[in-house]
């Protein structure tokens, strides 16, 4: 009986490496490419809530709501349930009056566990709300861009410097973006002074 190889019988010290070649290159040619393997549910899921690209031509230039400094911005979450900060906060005292940040249709005015918010729909699918309010303009109302919409009411203390803030939030498609991207007046950053002279205690 033959051998299946004989140039690797004949000549072992060169045709064992000749069959080995061969081998490998069949295989590489024979063999299917490979299947693409699928993001972690983790990944998958971060993914699918990193923020829309910054400066979306769908999102209108938008307006201070009211005047006051920033004393807290956004901070993108770690998925739809994770921590974070989906809008920014603009110190202003209880009262004052709160004007619509972009031209739209208000699309809810009402109470979210025990503070009333409102919500603008100023592009298809883009919604911009604020809160805490008083006296909320009705749901389905047309606002121009600045038009009132409400009072700024208690219950979202920013700091013990700033006991009374406007939160503004704008989604894009159901994603939270940052709003400052798109505010052609936007606040400076406030300093919010330290408990201790020169620095914190114990620091």
């Amino acid at each position: 009986m033959s051998p299946s190889h004989p140039e690797a019988t004949a000549q072992p010290g060169r045709g064992w490496r000749t069959f080995l070649l061969a081998a490998l290159l069949a295989a590489g040619v024979a063999a299917p490419a490979a299947a693409p393997v699928a993001a972690p549910a983790a990944v998958a899921e971060r993914l699918s809530w990193a923020p829309v690209e910054p400066q979306s031509p769908r999102v209108p230039a938008l307006w201070m709501p009211v005047t006051g400094p920033l004393v807290r911005g956004f901070d993108a979450r770690a998925g739809p349930y994770g921590p974070g900060h989906r809008g920014i906060d603009i110190a202003a005292p209880v009262g004052e009056l709160v004007g619509a940040p972009a031209a739209g249709r208000v699309v809810f005015a009402g109470p979210v566990a025990g503070v009333t918010w409102v919500t603008l729909e100023v592009a298809p699918g883009v919604l911009v709300t604020l809160g805490p309010l008083l006296d909320p303009v009705a749901t389905a109302t047309r606002v121009r861009s600045k038009a009132p919409v409400g009072r700024i009411g208690p219950g979202h203390a920013a700091t013990p410097a700033a006991p009374a803030a406007l939160h503004l939030s704008v989604r894009v498609d159901g994603v939270y973006v940052d709003p400052l991207v798109y505010l052609v007046d936007r606040p400076r950053p406030r300093l919010v002074p330290l408990p201790a002279p020169g620095g914190l205690p114990g620091g």
